[in-house]
């Protein structure tokens, strides 16, 4: 019904003009990430400077595979694009459990489908540094801090990623804390947080605080909604919330919702 096809590199600047023209805050290092070590499937059409519609499935180890990046140009939209790229999503890794990141629109799509409710989240907007968190024990991350910072995140996040996590690495300053970990990377419209793991909620406004203050420009992150009292402290000093997420899955369920799994790397990666 659509002429669907896969991406290759020539499309990424096509497919990164898709994404700002929606209004998200990807840029071409995500995208490339994305046709590296995933899959994505686009739709173009007359516009030579946006793709109409894409979508992305991205692989964290063997059992677990990541949809995103489900996106229809505004004018080719009410078309059926968004359902038939969802379900070639679907159907492109049989057998695993499937994941995402729902807006509250997409949460009443996506459930009718069988996706079950795991936990909800809230991006939130630091418009400035936080306070320092006194006897904190940051540090910047170093190459020796990698084994232990690659079993905290698969034991946190339900599956392994050392790639991603070594690409945003790469993109931004990273810091650990005893039992904790912050990492970050550049966005269109601001730099992106996350994810952070950390044993409790003064340890995570610690590597916060770090993040923050080396990135210098105002930031925003994906809060669990459990993270109440990381949640409060982000209010005191001036944080505002933006809009909220859910995210879903279908299949066997994993462990995608442990607690120290503070703050998520965004609703693209997981």
């Amino acid at each position: 019904m659509f002429a669907f096809r896969a991406a290759i590199p020539e499309d990424l600047p096509r497919a990164t003009a898709l994404s700002a023209r929606i209004g998200w805050n990807q840029v071409a290092a995500d995208w490339a990430f994305f046709l590296d070590h995933g899959a994505i499937r686009v739709l173009e059409d007359a516009d030579p400077d946006c793709l109409a519609a894409s979508a992305a499935l991205l692989p964290h180890g063997d059992r677990l595979a990541w949809i995103s990046m489900v996106l229809v140009r505004p004018d080719q939209r009410r078309r059926g694009l968004a359902s038939a790229l969802l379900r070639w999503a679907m159907d492109a890794r049989p057998g695993v459990t499937l994941a995402l990141d729902a807006t509250p629109a997409g949460r009443l799509v996506y459930a009718p489908m069988g996706f079950q409710e795991i936990f909800g989240f809230t991006r939130w907007l630091l418009p400035g540094p936080l306070p320092p968190v006194r006897g904190s024990l940051v540090r910047p991350m170093v190459a020796a801090d990698w084994p232990a910072v690659l079993a905290q995140d698969a034991a946190t996040f339900g599956a392994p990623r050392a790639d991603l996590l070594r690409r945003f690495a790469a993109r931004a300053p990273a810091f650990v804390a005893p039992g904790g970990f912050v990492l970050a990377r550049d966005g269109l419209r601001t730099p992106q947080i996350g994810p952070l793991v950390a044993p409790d909620a003064a340890t995570a406004a610690a590597l916060l605080a770090a993040a923050q203050s080396a990135l210098g420009v105002p930031a925003v992150l994906d809060l669990k909604d459990s993270a109440m009292e990381l949640a409060q402290r982000l209010a005191e000093a001036g944080a505002t919330p933006q809009r909220p997420f859910t995210r879903m899955a279908i299949g066997p369920m994993p462990a995608l919702q442990c607690h120290e799994n503070f703050v998520l790397a965004g609703p693209e990666f997981g």
